[in-house]
């Protein structure tokens, strides 16, 4: 019996595919229940990083705006994921003394189900499963009161070029505060398997050995628990202040070099997603004070469309003649 207390679990198997609501789903019933509950679901394309990360630090996010990809805090440590939907998460919430939780009472039953199939399943170090010696669940946790959630992913057949690039980070030198995400060797659960199975039969397999070790009953999401759910959704994992500045601070030097203008360095400070200390350096040419254009883009969000509307409205010409906005602003982002 993976539950302490033992006794009935609550299996919800839910069909939203909005990582912003699955993971306040994950909130709301760590924080607003007390029952023993194990939660299969799945997202979207998405990239969902650890609660104390960096998302500049640990992405590419040049690539992630470019395939429309959204980037997701959520309330558990550790390093970036990505999701699309042949990846299958799995959450157990469950009383407890509400400090950390050894992983291995959750994950076995989990590595059982995949040995179940024919695989080589095992634990590996703190929070990993492996197969073959790669890695296909990565695994994480958090507490409320006395409450803890492990949730953790199973890599089914995810799109690993999609996975490699968006979890690249650019080449920008950057010094931050933030947990670094550990690079794996990941491989899919479908091209190790012997015999040929899809997602919804995985899924409903993993349903079915849950309810073998663990005195499950289904569970569906009241209406009432679904507007306090989607509510926290918008409220916060909706939101840029939660997913992207609520990174830890950190520091980034970029340079840039213009045909016809020279070159452009930056050096900036960003704190809970604001500038905070900004310097620009170059061999370029203008008429207006460099430091009263630092001065007017320190206080704006580290964001490009904030960051283009304070330049235009400074006149960045009269500080770096010949550059546009654009230009300048992905300096910040490069």
């Amino acid at each position: 019996m993976i539950f302490n207390p033992s006794g009935e679990v609550d299996l919800l198997v839910h069909n939203s595919h909005d990582p912003a609501y699955n993971l306040a789903c994950e909130e709301y019933y760590l924080c607003q229940s007390e029952r023993n509950i194990i939660m299969l679901w799945r997202n979207a394309p998405s990239v969902i990083i650890g609660r104390n990360q960096n998302a500049y630090a640990e992405l590419d996010m040049q690539y992630i705006a470019e395939h429309h990809i959204p980037v997701i805090r959520r309330l558990t440590g550790g390093g970036a994921v990505y999701h699309d939907l042949s990846n299958l998460n799995y959450t157990f919430i469950t009383a407890g003394s509400g400090g950390f939780a050894a992983f291995a009472p959750f994950l076995e039953p989990v590595a059982a189900y995949l040995r179940s199939l024919g695989l080589s399943a095992e634990l590996s170090g703190r929070n990993d499963i492996l197969v073959d010696g790669f890695k296909v669940s990565g695994n994480a946790q958090a507490h409320h009161k006395n409450r803890s959630l492990i949730h953790g992913t199973l890599l089914f057949d995810v799109k690993l070029e999609s996975l490699t690039r968006a979890l690249k980070p650019h080449p920008m030198k950057l010094s931050n505060k933030g947990i670094a995400s550990v690079a794996s060797r990941v491989a899919n659960i479908k091209n190790l398997l012997p015999e040929p199975m899809t997602i919804d039969e995985f899924i409903a397999g993993l349903k079915n050995w849950f309810g073998g070790i663990s005195q499950c009953v289904p569970k569906e999401i009241t209406a009432s628990e679904n507007a306090a759910i989607q509510k926290l959704a918008d409220e916060k994992y909706s939101t840029w202040t939660w997913n992207i500045g609520h990174a830890p601070a950190f520091s980034a030097d970029a340079s840039g070099y213009f045909a016809g203008v020279g070159s452009v360095s930056v050096h900036f400070d960003v704190r809970d997603g604001i500038i905070t200390g900004l310097k620009i350096y170059g061999d370029f040419f203008g008429s207006g004070e460099i430091a009263q254009l630092e001065s007017c883009l320190t206080g704006v969000r580290h964001e490009e469309d904030a960051l283009m509307q304070a330049a235009e409205q400074a006149g960045l010409e009269r500080y770096i003649n010949g550059v546009s906005a654009g230009e300048f602003i992905r300096l910040f982002f490069a």
